[in-house]
C-alpha cells in the first residue's frame, strides 16, 4: 500500500511538473530612431494574446483615467480591449516614434479558458538622434496664402543642425514677445517646458510649419534645440511681416464679430488668450475663423 501511495505521488508530480501555463516568448528584432519591431511567439497553453504600447510609465496613468470610463477591472483588460489580437507566432512594427524616448509593451495572454497569466511588460529605448555639439536650428520664411472665407496661413520651415536631438518651433506675435507679459526670459522658459498636450511640440528632422496668421501682421519665428546631451543650444529668431491686402481688408470690415473664444492645446477653454492659444472667432453672418497663436 505505501509503495503504491508513492507511485500514485511520483506520478501526479510528474505530470504536474510537465504541465504549462500560458505564456508569450518575444525578441526585440529592431529599433531605430523612430520605429520598434517585435516577434511574439505563444506557447501550445496559450489560447491568444494582445500586445499595447504605451510611453514608459504611461500604462498605469492610462488605466486610471479610462478605466471606470469604459468599465476595465484590470490592466489585463485594458489591454485586450486596446491592443492588437493574435494567437499565432506574429512580428509587428510600430512606425512613427519618437527618437530617443522610452516605451514600455504590453503583453497580456490568456489560456482555452479565458484565464489569464502574468502580465509581460517589454522596455525599449528608441535610438537618438544629434550629436554632441552645439545644436543650432535656422528658419526659412514660406509661403503665405489663403483668404478671408478659409483664414490665412504662413509656411515656415526650421532646419536643424547635425547635432539636434529634438526642436520645438513657435511663432509669436512680435507685438506679444515685446509686452511685459514676455520677452526672451519667458519666452526662453516656455520653450523648455514639456508640453505633452500638444502631439508637434516636440519636433524631429526638418518642420515645415503651416501657421495661422493674420494679414498685414508682425510676427517672430523662434525654435529653440537640444543635442544628444540634452543640453540646449541658442534661440533662433526671425521676423517677419504677413503680406497685406486691400480687399482684405475692406472684407474684413464688412463682417461684425459676434464672440470670441480662447482655448488651450489641451482643448480646455480660458477667459483670455495665455501662451500658445487657439482663438475661434464667430461672425454676426454665422461663419468662424480659427487662429492658433501665441499672446
Amino acid at each position: 500500500m505505501k509503495q503504491l501511495l508513492i507511485a500514485f505521488i511520483a506520478l501526479f508530480t510528474g505530470i504536474y511538473a510537465t504541465a504549462q501555463t500560458p505564456a508569450v516568448d518575444y525578441t526585440v528584432d529592431e529599433v531605430g530612431t523612430d520605429f520598434i519591431t517585435i516577434s511574439f511567439t505563444p506557447n501550445a497553453d496559450a489560447a491568444g494574446y494582445a500586445f499595447c504600447l504605451f510611453e514608459a510609465g504611461t500604462a498605469e496613468q492610462q488605466f486610471a483615467m479610462f478605466g471606470p470610463w469604459m468599465g476595465f477591472q484590470t490592466m489585463a483588460d485594458m489591454i485586450k480591449a486596446w491592443g492588437i489580437t493574435k494567437n499565432e507566432p506574429f512580428q509587428y512594427t510600430w512606425t512613427n516614434q519618437s527618437p530617443g524616448k522610452d516605451y514600455e509593451i504590453y503583453v497580456q495572454c490568456w489560456d482555452a479558458a479565458g484565464t489569464d497569466a502574468e502580465m509581460i511588460i517589454i522596455p525599449v529605448t528608441t535610438a537618438s538622434m544629434g550629436g554632441d555639439g552645439e545644436a543650432v536650428m535656422s528658419i526659412e520664411i514660406g509661403e503665405f496664402g489663403g483668404n478671408e472665407e478659409s483664414g490665412f496661413y504662413q509656411w515656415v520651415v526650421y532646419t536643424p543642425n547635425e547635432n539636434v536631438a529634438l526642436h520645438r518651433d513657435i511663432i509669436i506675435l512680435k507685438e506679444a514677445y515685446e509686452s511685459p507679459e514676455w520677452g526672451m526670459d519667458n519666452l526662453l522658459e516656455y520653450l523648455k517646458q514639456d508640453n505633452p498636450y500638444d502631439p508637434y511640440w516636440d519636433q524631429y528632422g526638418v518642420d515645415e510649419a503651416q501657421w495661422t496668421v493674420e494679414p498685414d501682421t508682425w510676427y517672430i519665428a523662434c525654435s529653440i534645440a537640444k543635442n544628444a546631451n540634452g543640453e540646449w543650444g541658442p534661440l533662433a529668431m526671425v521676423e517677419f511681416q504677413t503680406p497685406g491686402n486691400t480687399a482684405i481688408d475692406e472684407t474684413v470690415a464688412d463682417k461684425q464679430v459676434a464672440g470670441v473664444r480662447y482655448y488651450n492645446l489641451a482643448g480646455q477653454e480660458m477667459q483670455q488668450a495665455n501662451g500658445l492659444t487657439i482663438v475661434v472667432t464667430t461672425y454676426t453672418d454665422g461663419t468662424t475663423s480659427t487662429a492658433k497663436v501665441m499672446k
